[in-house]
């Protein structure tokens, strides 16, 4: 099963955020500061481009009915690479959010990744569980384990997302005065030429 929060650091999607910020802005012409103050367009901005937490729907944790399987077995008693028959129990854990932030490698971690298949707005957790051993006990316990790491990771998260929002709204009305004070200079350069603009 894959590991979630692994795909891509959170400073790296930061980055990318903030690189794609600059280009928006350098995009804006004098229309835009004449219809919105420097307040209003940072505001849109941050609403446009913030980062947000995904947010776990426990009360709505379900399972798919169990199916059968082939299991390539590697144990006592089997010869390498043994096929036996097998059950699989696949647990949903639905969320709100955009599923990428999930793959994000937050700042702050521990040593071990929670597991999980990322489809849509579910996190599926799935065990394969050979006919004759115990199933129930196992998987409740590693499923509370994993859900409980999953909890952690979006803690992370969060403290990273939290923090890059608060810094992001600073740095747009920054960039938003640069931009109109180039296209000002720009404006007063071009009428000091004495050309008419067509």
């Amino acid at each position: 099963m894959a590991s979630l929060f692994n795909d891509r650091r959170f400073y790296e999607l930061a980055n990318n955020k903030l690189a794609s910020m600059e280009s928006k802005i350098n995009k804006l012409d004098k229309s835009d500061f004449e219809d919105f103050s420097i307040d209003e367009l940072a505001e849109k901005f941050h609403n446009d481009m913030r980062f947000e937490t995904p947010t776990l729907r426990e009360a709505e944790i379900s399972q798919k009915p169990p199916e059968d399987i082939t299991i390539n077995h590697r144990g006592r008693g089997y010869s390498s690479g043994a096929k036996i028959p097998g059950t699989m129990y696949t647990l949903v854990l639905p969320f709100d959010g955009y599923p990428d932030m999930l793959g994000v490698f937050p700042s702050s971690h521990s040593t071990i990744l929670p597991k999980g298949e990322i489809e849509g707005d579910e996190i599926r957790i799935v065990y394969r569980v050979p006919v004759g051993e115990d199933a129930a006990a196992p998987i409740k316990a590693d499923f509370d384990r994993n859900l409980n790491l999953i909890k952690e990771y979006l803690g992370y998260l969060s403290n990273d997302v939290n923090t890059f929002n608060d810094k992001l709204l600073a740095a747009l009305k920054v960039g938003l005065e640069r931009r109109k004070q180039k296209l000002d200079k720009d404006d007063e350069t071009a009428r000091d030429l004495g050309f008419p603009i067509k």
